[in-house]
């Protein structure tokens, strides 16, 4: 698995920044395909390959209702600020949840309807895979029906290419602003290491990797441990790290490492502010259920 690495989402981001707030959805749509097609490896791992992102390496704009997005002006200007406080390693899940948002905004046609569970409501207008029927999904409950109200057949949906579309079931919705409350993410906490039985760790980013065995360990001389103790470093001091992770099952299995700290020399240009690092020994990274 190749985890994002944070020079990685600063490139797609500062892509995406330096687009007009007046951007068209296509030029928005073109710069997000280029970064996952161009870091294809980070976005065909998790947490990305939960959603599926490999489908959007060979998607062409023209091949959708991109044209017809309600993603500009104000709703691109709040992805925009949203995006630009977001850093991997603290925010993985929420640029995860914030970027597939982004591509349903652009990809799919967005109506104005009365959803027969919540009421009014936002629908986006989706295909089913099976049968290939036009399908409404509430934004609000998620509740999928037919263009008319009528049940589908509960094969799943997919998007709907601009060939199957027909005339517009409603008028198109402005696009809701992403939620980064809905883009949750999980935080490793003491309660949860003590009760796996292993040792305090230091957490790190492992999208911070400078080489194979060499991770940014701390932009401060000291940082705090998984059992909550103060932890000051000095030069060839032993270290446990740590990372959050998951199984391919999605049980939180942590990535774990032992090595020792090094003082930075000259700091990489993504993290100037970096002054410690943390040389990992041979065992290397691994996860925790198989370091126990």
């Amino acid at each position: 698995m190749r985890r994002l690495m944070k020079n990685q989402w600063h490139d797609l981001r500062d892509q995406l920044l330096k687009l007009d707030d007046s951007a068209e959805p296509e030029r928005i749509f073109a710069t997000l395909v280029a970064g996952f097609r161009k870091y294809r490896a980070q976005f065909s791992s998790k947490p990305f390959s939960g959603r599926r992102f490999a489908q959007y390496f060979s998607m062409k704009a023209v091949d959708y209702p991109v044209q017809q997005s309600a993603m500009r002006d104000e709703a691109f200007r709040h992805f925009k600020t949203a995006i630009e406080q977001y850093e991997v390693r603290t925010h993985l899940a929420s640029i995860e949840g914030i970027l597939h948002d982004a591509m349903e905004q652009l990809l799919v046609i967005q109506v104005e309807q009365r959803c027969p569970v919540c009421g009014p409501s936002d629908f986006m207008l989706f295909k089913a895979v099976g049968s290939g029927q036009l399908v409404l999904e509430c934004q609000d409950c998620f509740h999928v029906q037919g263009c008319a109200g009528e049940p589908y057949d509960q094969s799943g949906i997919t998007y709907a290419r601009n060939d199957v579309l027909g005339p517009l079931p409603g008028p198109v919705a402005p696009a809701r602003a992403p939620d980064a409350v809905q883009a949750k993410r999980r935080q490793a906490t003491s309660d949860e290491l003590s009760a796996s039985g292993r040792s305090p760790r230091i957490r790190v980013d492992s999208g911070e990797m400078l080489d194979y065995n060499l991770v940014v360990l701390s932009r401060r001389d000291e940082e705090t441990d998984s059992s909550g103790a103060l932890i000051s470093f000095y030069r060839g001091m032993p270290v446990a790290i740590f990372d959050e992770d998951t199984d391919e099952q999605g049980r939180v299995d942590d990535l774990v490492a032992d090595g020792h700290a090094e003082p930075v020399t000259e700091p990489p240009r993504w993290c100037p502010d970096a002054k410690w690092l943390c040389k990992i020994d041979k065992a290397g990274i691994r996860h925790a259920s198989g370091a126990r």
